[in-house]
């Protein structure tokens, strides 16, 4: 039995992921409402409890448990961003969306083929 010291310290998951990300390329803008700033750019991961938003800027500003709106065409989804990475905004909802939301939003990925099948497992 092989022992694996690096266990034993590692701190177990806070969360746990619900629904199945999907890559995509989805046009959009972020609202922050605290302070009634909008920033353009795209969506670049998208499930019904979260997604992740990279903004058209050179730089990204740190924020946390900030809350915000995203808009995505004529839909309007409120959360909070729960993490800034290099890549983005992580936001998660404040009310998980429904399957039938979800296919429609995906439905307008610029990179997604009308042939691909959008499955939920």
């Amino acid at each position: 039995m092989k022992m694996d010291p690096r266990k034993w310290f590692r701190k177990e998951q806070a969360y746990s992921r619900v629904s199945q990300r999907r890559g995509c390329e989805i046009d959009g803008s972020l609202l922050m409402i605290d302070r009634m700033v909008s920033f353009h750019g795209r969506i670049i991961d998208f499930s019904a409890g979260g997604a992740m938003f990279r903004p058209k800027l050179a730089y990204l500003m740190d924020r946390r448990d900030v809350p915000v709106c995203l808009r995505i065409a004529d839909v309007e989804v409120f959360g909070k961003i729960m993490r800034t990475t290099p890549s983005g905004f992580g936001v998660r909802f404040d009310e998980p969306l429904e399957e039938e939301e979800v296919v429609t939003l995906l439905g307008l990925d610029a990179k997604r083929k009308p042939t691909d099948d959008i499955e939920f497992f």
